[in-house]
């Protein structure tokens, strides 16, 4: 930027472009989004069809002119499909457009790992979709921003892990900690200290946040929004939050398999704006007719920007009500009654508590783990249940026992369980975290 205006670097004026046109869609008229998500769609079928033979025998040659309406031809996909899916075809090859594709995995959350491909097209689009929602809901970025997760490298000596301002982007200093890393009152205390404008968190850690608040560790100053993502956000949450805090929880709705979903509208909080630039949605009932408007069913997402692993009407294990326009005057689709992964926290021996996560990355280069369910009992005992194709050998177990207590805690026992299947929890959805303690 130094240079301007003799020069402007591409990254720069790409990510411009790509902010203008999330925007201009969502501000426009339906018609606009969806003749730009009917063209995509196309394009994606076409290329999954021309270099899968499984996509092949799986979509029907649909003609362009259906537009949206060539999704309902199409078979439903779950996890467990899109498993031999990957396997046949592990990356599908793209145009020099995307740029390259790398592997990626779930986070875990679902009970079932699942190993993909993304691509850097997918990585640009997702970042600004994010940029795009911090000028929906107002956000001055030169302000202190402070995230907290657990998808933070570990840094080990270091408080905190920070990122210099960049002025030319009107970015201000932004600081990360990997929340395993510390105890849940040092990641409060530590939020106090920086006291941020703007705070990202998982709600689960965050309402752990919120007890040592209460318990009287020095809150937060001047913190306005709370953005959330990877849960369901409880409207109980939302109010300790602005009883507590003064500030508001701003959700973002996302999967790790196609980005984001949909964002909390600025002024109702009920309501979620689709990504209609990224996703498009559907929400069918159990015998996957679309539901009516406002009627609760299963989330069906096709991402429009992954040509390396495409997800095409992929059931993402949620459930929610969609409706054709937001009550703010937004002729987008929303998302209301949005119920997502309720996740919870590890009881130590000590008394404490923990935040974690075990993802899929854990899991599967240890072992071929197709779906798991950690219970902890009212002793502390932790119950892993493994639903494997093959039996476990004594390698892979103590191999798991080590990752286990690396992720989660060296201060927890886990009995290791190989079963012929897990029992579904609300709505036929796994329950991959249930705590007894």
């Amino acid at each position: 930027m130094q240079d301007w205006p003799g020069s402007v670097s591409s990254q720069l004026v790409q990510r411009l472009v790509d902010l203008h046109l999330i925007r201009v869609l969502e501000k426009g008229p339906s018609g606009l989004h969806r003749a730009l998500q009917a063209r995509l769609l196309h394009q994606l079928l076409q290329h999954a069809r021309s270099h899968s033979a499984w996509w092949r025998s799986r979509l029907p040659d649909t003609p362009a002119s259906l537009g949206l309406q060539a999704l309902t031809h199409l078979p439903i996909q779950n996890r467990s499909v899109l498993r031999q899916a990957f396997a046949a075809s592990p990356a599908l090859p793209l145009p020099p457009s995307h740029g390259s594709s790398r592997p990626h995995s779930t986070s875990g959350t679902s009970g079932e790992p699942l190993v993909f491909h993304v691509t850097d097209h997918v990585a640009r689009m997702n970042s600004h979709h994010y940029l795009a929602d911090h000028e929906r809901h107002g956000r001055d970025l030169r302000q202190v921003r402070a995230t907290l997760n657990t998808r933070i490298a570990p840094h080990p000596g270091q408080v905190q892990v920070s990122q210099p301002a960049q002025p030319w982007l009107g970015e201000g200093l932004s600081h990360g900690r990997h929340a395993a890393q510390f105890s849940l009152r040092e990641n409060a205390q530590w939020l106090g200290a920086l006291a941020p404008r703007y705070f990202s968190v998982p709600p689960l850690l965050f309402q752990a946040l919120l007890d040592e608040y209460e318990d009287g560790v020095p809150a937060p100053q001047g913190l306005e929004q709370v953005l959330t993502v990877g849960e369901h956000v409880p409207d109980a949450l939302r109010a300790r939050c602005r009883d507590l805090l003064g500030a508001s929880i701003r959700d973002r709705y996302s999967c790790e398999e196609a980005g984001p979903i949909a964002f909390q509208c600025p002024h109702d909080e009920s309501r979620y704006h689709v990504a209609v630039s990224n996703v498009v949605l559907e929400v069918v009932d159990e015998q996957g007719q679309a539901c009516a408007e406002g009627q609760a069913g299963r989330v069906l997402v096709t991402g429009l920007h992954n040509w390396a692993s495409p997800f095409i009407r992929y059931d993402v294990g949620d459930r929610a009500a969609l409706h054709p326009s937001c009550t703010c005057g937004v002729q987008l689709p929303t998302l209301s009654q949005l119920l997502g992964r309720t996740l919870f926290l590890y009881r130590l021996p000590s008394g404490g508590r923990i935040y974690a996560l075990v993802r899929a990355r854990d899991w599967l280069p240890l072992a071929p783990v197709e779906q798991f369910r950690i219970v902890q009992e009212a002793d502390l005992r932790v119950r892993v249940e493994l639903l494997l194709a093959q039996r476990l050998t004594r390698e892979q177990g103590e191999a798991m026992q080590a990752m286990l207590k690396r992720v989660i805690s060296p201060e927890l026992t886990y009995e290791l369980v190989q079963v012929e299947a897990i029992e579904p929890a609300r709505a036929g959805k796994p329950a991959p975290v249930i705590s007894r303690a």
